[in-house]
């Protein structure tokens, strides 16, 4: 039985449309490829003016501002949601109550921030580096990018071009300020599309002769990260045991995207609804001596799959400092913002370096 001319023209013209798809994809991951940003593991960032010696009582704040468009109203498509990014009208709402955050924590000598955009689409193109340089003049800004990509997805409506990273303010000009590239991350093609993340060092002379190391991280998210963050962890614990064996005073802040030893969700307020992270950070993590700094009070992050609402949304405890057994923690406190402006909550510590 031979097929009509019409069917061999219908079967043609879908393997002609099947292979023109095929090249199309092709191209864009090769364009893709090419275009892969690549960052060395260790970049400078340019520091102007001399330094200063840090005090030895010192205040400081993490926040990850989710680049303004995880406010209370948000989902978000790539953990179950269906939004890519809010209305411009919600965005500027959200970037106006992240600056005035911001600055109501105008006493923190250090403030770590993650997810700052810089010119994306999801964020309706806005420079948040900008106005929070614009905001907070009294701080030194360190800027330090890990997501340069265009995301396809979703399908029919791209999260495409984002730009971001990781933002350092500080009250004093350090000695010397870097990006760490973590030498871990997916493989190609998702490398393409996913963020390169670091962490960001900056380093401070003290009164007490040793130098402050104060690291702003951001690790890896998602369920199928376990390994990634595994080998981001070690590289930290690395960095730990090198500045422990100089004597220096060592603080780590920032979205650690897994819950620190000894979470215990009993204690967390009625408000919240938790979940805990698997795997957690592994008991063994910390050299001795070393600490965990948080609030076992407040949930840090919310799921973002639904809008927020208290005691409907999961919730967990992902934001915190580690700090070396030099350092004497004061305080750690966790300000309930509601999720308002970001699916994060900021965590304030208070620290004294201990004298030798």
């Amino acid at each position: 039985m031979t097929c009509s001319p019409k069917v061999k023209t219908a079967v043609k013209s879908v393997l002609g449309l099947v292979v023109f798809v095929i090249l199309i994809f092709a191209g864009f991951l090769a364009w893709q490829t090419l275009k892969e940003y690549n960052p060395l593991p260790v970049e400078a960032i340019q520091v102007a003016g001399t330094p200063d010696s840090v005090p030895d009582t010192l205040m400081l704040t993490t926040f990850n501002i989710g680049y303004c468009g995880l406010g209370a109203e948000m989902d978000f498509f790539y953990e179950g949601g269906k939004m890519a990014r809010p209305t411009e009208e919600l965005l500027n709402r959200y970037q106006q109550g992240m600056l005035q955050r911001l600055k109501s924590f105008s006493k923190s000598d250090f403030i770590l921030i993650q997810e700052v955009d810089t010119c994306a689409k999801r964020s309706w193109y806005s420079n948040q580096l900008d106005m929070i340089r614009s905001e907070m003049p009294e701080y030194e800004t360190f800027f330090a990018m890990n997501y340069k990509a265009w995301v396809p997805m979703p399908v029919t409506n791209p999260m495409g071009k984002v730009r971001a990273g990781l933002v350092s303010l500080s009250k004093y000009t350090p000695a010397q300020a870097e990006r760490n590239s973590f030498n871990s991350g997916y493989s190609w093609p998702m490398s393409l599309f996913m963020l390169k993340r670091c962490f960001l060092v900056k380093r401070f002379p003290t009164r007490n002769g040793a130098e402050l190391v104060l690291v702003n991280t951001h690790n890896s998210a998602f369920s199928d990260a376990a390994e990634i963050r595994e080998k981001e962890l070690a590289q930290l614990r690395q960095l730990m045991d090198d500045e422990a064996k100089k004597g220096n005073y060592v603080i780590i802040g920032g979205d650690w995207n897994q819950n620190p030893v000894g979470f215990d969700t009993t204690q967390l307020l009625a408000q919240y609804l938790p979940k805990v992270i698997e795997p957690p950070i592994p008991g063994d993590f910390l050299p001795q001596g070393w600490s965990f700094a948080c609030d076992p009070l407040h949930s840090t992050n919310r799921n973002v799959e639904i809008p927020y609402t208290s005691g409907v949304t999961l919730t967990t405890l992902i934001d915190f400092f580690v700090v070396s057994p030099n350092i004497e923690v004061l305080s750690t406190q966790t300000t309930d913002i509601g999720f308002a402006e970001s699916d994060h909550q900021p965590v304030t510590l208070r620290v004294v370096l201990r004298k030798p």
